[in-house]
């Protein structure tokens, strides 16, 4: 996991054209010196990058008949620090393009063993080893300091991503006023960045596959003088690249579907973070919010489900609990 606190938003297209223009290019301006072993190495990548990236070592070493330790030799010869480090960049360089389908078919050979669910729970417990051991807290607490000094925020996420947002914009509505959550696709957000006030903040959340739309309202944000903080998966996403500011937790899934539950944690975290900025103000806000919701109703509170229970006895002894039932001018 890695995070910036504070990088400035990098325009797109000007530092690198893209992650796999990089990557391919290394591997031809090295193909000339590379021995025969590692050419066929770079040949296979070449060929068809996608099928590499979800090669072991061992297996792309089988691949081009060549020893594992020419793959790690070949991952340095292109500047990496081994084939660790490479397939790192190329997950970077293929989060955007993969399909659904291509993700299931990657990841249906690798052998783990036990069920499903039990697969899944592994993965999950990995991802949050991961984001406990590589948190910065540095991060989390200047990310929190700017969303809480915030004259306003505006969280958006879509498509999957929009799962992410509406649990981060319903604990910040919690927690704070002007709050404006978008998980639609609609033109509203839009509306409400072109009347931002200033000091507003844009908190945009987007893991692979990167929807276009949010890399549009990022890019309008800006233009509204909306400062932009982007929660994504790594440094060369185009969400980072979009952004002022950006936090970054990387994602390792054994499917197609997208492991989450580390994600959601982050965010609980950063609402918890954001709350410590002032305990007292964060207090009164959750005590407005209960007053609120405890007025309208609607949470059901077992007290209150008993006052409308009464007994039904047969000669001194209950034999149930019923709903009351309503009758006509309050006979029963």
């Amino acid at each position: 996991m890695r995070f910036y606190p504070s990088r400035a938003g990098r325009a797109r297209g000007t530092e690198m054209a893209t992650a796999k223009m990089d990557l391919l290019e290394r591997i031809v301006k090295a193909y000339p010196n590379l021995s025969p072993k590692k050419r066929r190495v770079a040949d296979l990548i070449m060929q068809d990058y996608k099928k590499a990236f979800f090669m072991t070592a061992r297996e792309m070493a089988q691949e081009c008949d060549v020893s594992e330790p020419t793959i790690v030799r070949f991952a340095c010869d292109l500047g990496y620090s081994g084939y660790t480090d490479l397939i790192d960049y190329m997950k970077s360089v293929i989060h955007s393009e993969l399909t659904s389908v291509e993700r299931l078919k990657g990841t249906k050979h690798r052998f783990e063993e036990g069920s499903t669910l039990e697969k899944y729970c592994r993965n999950a417990i990995r991802n949050l080893e991961s984001l406990m051991n590589g948190a910065s807290i540095q991060a989390m607490k200047e990310t929190s300091r700017i969303l809480y000094k915030a004259s306003a925020v505006y969280v958006a996420g879509y498509r999957a991503s929009a799962t992410l947002a509406h649990h981060f914009g319903y604990l910040l509505k919690k927690i704070r006023e002007n709050v404006v959550l978008d998980t639609s696709l609609g033109w509203d957000l839009v509306d409400s960045l072109n009347t931002a006030p200033k000091g507003s903040v844009l908190f945009a959340i987007a893991f692979p596959r990167y929807p276009r739309r949010t890399i549009e309202v990022i890019e309008y944000a800006k233009k509204c003088k909306v400062r932009v903080i982007g929660f994504t998966d790594n440094i060369l996403s185009p969400v980072a690249r979009a952004s002022d500011q950006y936090l970054t937790v990387d994602i390792a899934g054994v499917s197609f579907i997208d492991p989450f539950a580390h994600l959601v944690v982050f965010l609980g975290a950063l609402v918890h973070e954001i709350c410590s900025c002032d305990d007292e103000k964060a207090i009164k806000s959750l005590s407005n919010f209960d007053s609120g919701v405890k007025k309208m109703n609607e949470f059901y509170v077992e007290e209150e489900a008993h006052k409308n229970l009464e007994y039904r006895q047969k000669g001194e002894v209950i034999t149930s609990l019923w709903p009351q039932r309503k009758t006509k001018a309050g006979a029963r």
